[in-house]
């Protein structure tokens, strides 16, 4: 569960035009002090950030570096007040009967709704003060919480600043809910208001058409028909001028829709995307290689849809509850920036490992004291050997199995490490193992290793070039 910063003077929140200021003690609460962010770890560049630490924490600094008002989407999934505890599952080896390691990812218990709330209004605020002025905000959440989100983001933003509520299927009516006393609580819901100048690009999707269903035109081209519901006669007049428009023989007017093949070669209709999202699968039926094992994972495609219709092509993504990291592989994917933070130590582990496996270069960085103890530690043990080229030989002797291990091959205690080689479990059928030696060349002084558990702990030792 997030810290509970104090209760200050809440500041106002403020768009062109419109100025609101917090009138509930939920509401306005802030960092006493500014939170010192530093790099923890290069990996491969800055374009993007992976950032240890509370939302709360990570938006004002977000803020106070220079990205208020300059973000393009704000996703978050955060807390649903389930009342349970979510358990990270990083699989070992083979089937479901082969070794699983589990562990604690986030608690998501609350004495009651007013704790709830106290957690999350003064982090959707913090993160509305980044959006800009075409940004949206997106929260990601079920029937526990929506209604008391929708109320929360009316304050915020006011009314007129809604834009979507979207319904995604994310699992079948099956089993025990199927067969209880109440419809199947099957989906989840994803709210989004933006800024004043906000607008989304809705895609479209391909939906067969049965074929008796289908018509041909003079010029061999085939359509589906659909009543000309309440197009004016001029709008007729101008989609006939395109031929666009069919008539009966008893001179019924219907407007054409011109057919395409998909994948499998079916004839559909092309349709704009509404608000209810039954096509994209959930995750029990997500490829094995795209599984991290972290509890409440999301399918890629959902985050693929939502960077799509809510970013330019260079735009910028934040998501400030990131757990397994797909928001961060989605954009990276689609060619924008993003910025990922999460308090749970496991989260972060699983997002750097997913992130390296996707080939997106970022930087790590932590939130808090510089000189803090880390959430977790872990022994690390290596042996470092030359080869007759002059490369060095880098061996993990322990911890075994880890999730990811990284190798600083020239380290200097003045810079953060940095990642020159790295390798990670992949996960799918079966799991392939992160590798347990590495050649690096241009190596200094001293190499550094630094290793990830799926746990979360973390384990630097630095050790002598021989």
């Amino acid at each position: 569960m997030p810290p509970r910063p104090p209760r200050i003077a809440a500041p106002s929140l403020t768009w062109p035009g419109r100025t609101w200021i917090p009138g509930r003690p939920a509401f306005g609460r802030d960092m006493v002090a500014p939170t010192p962010v530093f790099a923890e770890e290069h990996c491969g560049g800055l374009r993007n950030r992976v950032i240890g630490g509370d939302a709360l924490a990570v938006s004002r600094v977000l803020a106070e570096g220079g990205l208020a008002g300059k973000v393009d989407l704000v996703y978050l999934d955060p807390p649903y007040k389930s009342q349970a505890d979510y358990v990270h599952e990083a699989r070992l080896d083979g089937p479901a009967d082969g070794r699983v390691r589990r562990t604690l990812a986030y608690e998501d218990s609350w004495d009651e709704s007013g704790a709830y709330l106290d957690m999350l209004a003064p982090r959707l605020e913090a993160m509305a003060r980044l959006l800009a002025p075409t940004g949206t905000l997106w929260v990601h959440v079920d029937w526990r919480a929506s209604y008391l989100v929708r109320v929360l983001l009316d304050e915020i933003f006011g009314q007129n600043r809604f834009i979507n509520e979207i319904v995604w299927r994310r699992a079948p009516n099956l089993g025990r809910q199927a067969a209880s006393s109440q419809f199947g609580r099957t989906l989840d819901t994803i709210v989004v208001y933006g800024g004043p100048k906000a607008k989304l690009s809705p895609p479209t999707r391909l939906e067969p058409i049965e074929k008796g269903a289908i018509r041909v035109d003079d010029e061999g081209r085939p359509f589906t028909t659909a009543p000309r519901g309440d197009y004016t006669d001029e709008s007729i007049a101008k989609l006939e001028a395109i031929g666009r428009v069919h008539r009966t023989s008893t001179g019924r007017v219907y407007v054409k829709y011109f057919l395409v093949k998909n994948e499998e070669g079916i004839l559909c209709r092309e349709r704009r995307v509404d608000a209810l999202w039954t096509d994209i699968s959930p995750m029990r039926h997500a490829a094995m290689d795209e599984r991290t094992g972290f509890p409440t994972q999301k399918p890629r495609a959902l985050l693929e849809r939502i960077i799509r219709a809510s970013t330019p092509e260079d735009g910028l993504v934040v998501d400030l509850f990131s757990g397994s990291g797909t928001t961060g592989e989605a954009a990276h994917v689609l060619g924008r920036s993003f910025v990922l933070g999460d308090a749970s130590p496991v989260a972060i582990a699983t997002s750097r490992a997913r992130l390296l496996r996707a080939g997106a270069p970022f930087v790590l960085e932590r939130c808090g004291a510089p000189d803090g103890e880390p959430l977790a530690s872990q022994p690390v043990t290596v042996n470092v050997t030359r080869d007759v080229a002059g490369d060095a030989r880098v061996k993990l002797v322990s911890p075994g199995e880890p999730l990811a291990w990284a190798v600083d091959a020239a380290y200097d205690e003045r810079r953060p490490f940095t990642c020159g080689w790295h390798s990670e479990r992949t996960p799918g059928t079966k799991p392939v193992p992160a590798k347990n030696e590495a050649t690096v060349g241009r190596v200094g002084t001293h190499v550094a290793v630094r290793v990830y558990g799926d746990d979360g702990a973390v384990g630097t030792v630095v050790h002598p070039t021989p």
